[in-house]
């Protein structure tokens, strides 16, 4: 039976995409191979066996991948690729993880490891302590937040309150404050990010949460601001030769790369696969005969949905206006670029103005709200500190 599972597990993955650092050409090579074997991304974490880690993760982030490892059923596998990672070696780095998913005897030692208990190939592996699973009694990870979570003492004496069931599960009881309907309901420090399906990379939105209802934030990065998207546009102000094609190509795969995410996070996954599908193959280099009509289509089949701008209509920003009319501007610029990929004069000028992530935008909204707001930004939004 246990070998039967295995082998479910090595045909059937499913992969969990993490960009760090440095990790975004990583990422898209990654998510490209993956949609190639036709494998089904996990969403949320929890429900992953490959842990698919993109780039140079710091220290930080690293603590965070490992409180996600940790909390992976088995059978799993870890799968590191570099940020100069090339399409060759992520297929030969994928099959080894598929292999490892389905040696019976790494899982059983992995699992041994987790429970803290001595392994050997003869032990029994029939007994509680040699459980496939680490025997871990909890699976799951928080969909909305990879790091933990603490009480707010504010307006409390001794910065807790007396509870006689202790703290469950080890953390700390919430504190209480005034929601906006004027109730009292528990305040918890929750930090969202930066390991999330479909979140920018790196980011971090510290907030206090009453119920799912924002009522502070803030918002940082971990790791540098590079940019693989702005690349071309660096390229030429460096003194190299950069046509506006190559640029619009970088462009227009950033469009469909911010869709992609947007329409994902708003429920429609078939559109959003679409839109990504588009975008691998505009970074493949593929020609605009091949470009133009499968994203005309694609197009007015996310212009007619009703829908998709109903639920978007409130989603606002500070500065970039709303979530429809960026949505409608991804859209034409998207066929614009696609249109002059033949464009081979130089490139002048900047790369484009990135959108801003401001800290208020989220206060006062719901936790899915939130996810709208920042899908609906660039691929690598600029951060406004509060």
């Amino acid at each position: 039976m246990t070998e039967w599972l295995l082998k479910r597990a090595a045909d059937h993955p499913r992969p969990f995409v993490v960009s760090a650092e440095h990790g975004t050409r990583a990422r898209l090579l990654g998510e490209a191979e993956i949609a190639r074997r036709r494998w089904r991304p996990a969403e949320p974490a929890s429900e992953a066996d490959l842990l698919v880690i993109c780039g140079t993760p710091g220290e930080e982030f690293e603590a965070a991948i490992r409180t996600v490892w940790d909390d992976l059923p088995g059978p799993r596998a870890r799968v590191d690729l570099p940020s100069d990672a090339t399409p060759p070696s992520i297929g030969q780095a994928l099959n080894r993880a598929v292999a490892h998913l389905a040696d019976k005897d790494a899982q059983w030692r992995d699992a041994a490891a987790r429970a803290g208990k001595p392994w050997s190939p003869d032990a029994d592996r029939n007994s509680d302590s040699h459980t496939p699973d680490g025997g871990s009694s909890h699976h799951g990870h928080d969909s909305h937040a990879s790091h933990g979570q603490e009480h707010d003492d504010d307006g409390h004496e001794g910065g807790h309150h007396e509870h006689h069931m202790g703290n469950p599960g080890g953390l700390p009881m919430a504190g209480r404050g005034p929601d906006r309907d004027g109730l009292s309901l528990d305040r918890l420090h929750v930090s969202i990010g930066p390991i999330l399906s479909d979140w920018p990379r790196g980011l971090v939105v510290e907030s206090v949460l009453q119920g799912d209802v924002i009522q502070d934030a803030a918002v940082r990065w971990l790791g540098s601001g590079e940019s693989f998207w702005a690349e071309p546009w660096n390229k030429a102000a460096a003194g190299h030769p950069v046509t506006r094609a190559e640029a619009g190509r970088r462009q227009a795969a950033a469009y469909l790369d911010s869709l992609g995410r947007l329409l994902s996070v708003s429920g429609w996954s078939g559109a959003a696969r679409r839109a990504r599908a588009l975008r691998d193959r505009l970074l493949a280099d593929a020609p605009r005969a091949e470009l133009a009509a499968p994203y005309r289509s694609f197009e007015r089949q996310v212009r007619r949905s009703r829908t998709l701008r109903w639920m978007l209509r409130d989603v606002g920003s500070i500065e970039d206006g709303d979530a429809v009319s960026r949505l409608d501007g991804w859209l034409t610029r998207t066929r614009a670029a696609i249109d002059a990929l033949e464009d081979e004069t130089p490139l002048d000028g900047a790369p484009p103005v990135r959108h801003t992530l401001h800290p208020g935008l989220l206060v006062g909204g719901e936790l899915a709200t939130a996810r709208l707001i920042i899908a609906s930004l660039d691929p690598e939004p600029a951060v406004a500190h509060a």
